[in-house]
C-alpha cells in the first residue's frame, strides 16, 4: 500500500485534538472582536476601555496558543510517515515559537514587559515561527488525501485574523479521523 492513501486507525489522541482546534479557533475568534474593539476603544475618548480589550485579546492569544500545542503534536503523529525529516523540524520549530508566544503574552499580561517591548518579538514568533510550522504542515498534509486545501487553510491561518478559520476547518477533519 502507497504511503499516500495508508490509512491509519481511529485514534482517539487525534479526534481530541480536534476538538482543541475548534475550541482555540473559538478562543481566537473571540480575541479577533477583542482586538477590533481595542481599536475602536482607541478611537474614542475612553482609551482604557481599548486597553482593556486589548488586555482580554492578550489572554486570548495565549490560550489559543497553548491550545495549539497539542495540535501540532497530533499533526506530528499524522504527517510523520509522509515526510519524517521535515514534520519533526515543523513540530519542533512550532512548539518553540508557540511557547515564545505564550511567553511573552504572560509577560505583557503580568506587566513584565511593556507592549512596545512585546509587540515585535511576538510578532515575528507568530508570523514566522508559527506561521512556517502552518505552511510546511499545510503542504506535508497534501499527501494524506485527508486535508483538501491544506495550503490555502494554512496560510490563511498565519495571520492573526484567519486562524479562527483553519482551527473550526482543521477541528471539523480531525473529529472525523
Amino acid at each position: 500500500m502507497n504511503v499516500a492513501t495508508q490509512a491509519l486507525p481511529a485514534d482517539p489522541l487525534i479526534r481530541a485534538a480536534g476538538a482543541l482546534a475548534i475550541v482555540s479557533g473559538i478562543i481566537s475568534a473571540i480575541g479577533v472582536v477583542f482586538l477590533l474593539a481595542m481599536f475602536a476603544g482607541f478611537a474614542t475618548p475612553f482609551k482604557n476601555l481599548g486597553l482593556t480589550f486589548g488586555r482580554a485579546n492578550d489572554i486570548c492569544v495565549a490560550l489559543q496558543y497553548v491550545l495549539t500545542i497539542p495540535i501540532a503534536l497530533a499533526l506530528h503523529r499524522i504527517l510523520l510517515p509522509y515526510n519524517p525529516t521535515l514534520i519533526r523540524v515543523a513540530t519542533v520549530l512550532g512548539i518553540a515559537m508557540m511557547l515564545v508566544v505564550v511567553g511573552l503574552q504572560l509577560a505583557l499580561i503580568f506587566g513584565v514587559l511593556a507592549f512596545e517591548q512585546q509587540v515585535v518579538w511576538v510578532s515575528l514568533a507568530m508570523i514566522l515561527g508559527v506561521g512556517a510550522w502552518l505552511m510546511i504542515t499545510g503542504l506535508v498534509a497534501r499527501a494524506t488525501g485527508r486535508l483538501p486545501n491544506s495550503v490555502l487553510m494554512s496560510g490563511l491561518a498565519v495571520p492573526y485574523f484567519g486562524y479562527p478559520v483553519w482551527a473550526f476547518w482543521l477541528g471539523q477533519r480531525l473529529l472525523g479521523w
